[in-house]
């Protein structure tokens, strides 16, 4: 039985092998994850949503927000595009995260998001969010 404090995600628009992928980070972290759809009556933690094109983005955001009202989505985008990351941005997503870059920095960004997963003081680190120009030293 699943304890009362393992946090749920769901995965939306990404294929078999990326949700293989996901499930085994996201259970190191102790959050389950379903495909598609919840599979339980209550309402996912987090949605991560896996977008290839523009286009994409505002149906799955949508589909997101009609699983999880409150809590964060999280766009999955194919490589570290700037215009695509803005673009989920400006239309709600929480935050980006540029698949093929480490990990390790998948993990952190959920945890910034997921205070009930397992290490959540760890320190987030902006997925595939664009720093900012004046930050450069």
């Amino acid at each position: 039985m699943e304890s009362p404090h393992t946090a749920h995600a769901c995965l939306l628009g990404g294929d078999a092998s990326l949700g293989s992928l996901l499930a085994d980070v996201l259970g190191e972290l102790g959050i389950t994850l379903d495909v598609e759809a919840p599979g339980s009556a209550v309402p996912p933690d987090v949605v991560l949503a896996h977008v290839e094109r523009g286009e994409a983005i505002l149906p799955l955001l949508q589909r997101a927000r009609e699983l999880t009202a409150e809590g964060p989505v999280i766009v999955l985008v194919p490589f570290a595009d700037e215009r695509l990351v803005r673009l989920a941005l400006r239309l709600g997503a929480r935050d980006c995260f540029a698949l093929g870059r480490p990990l390790d920095e998948l993990r952190r960004v959920l945890l910034a998001h997921l205070p009930r997963a397992r290490g959540a003081d760890s320190t987030p680190s902006g997925g595939a969010v664009p720093p900012s120009r004046g930050d450069d030293p």
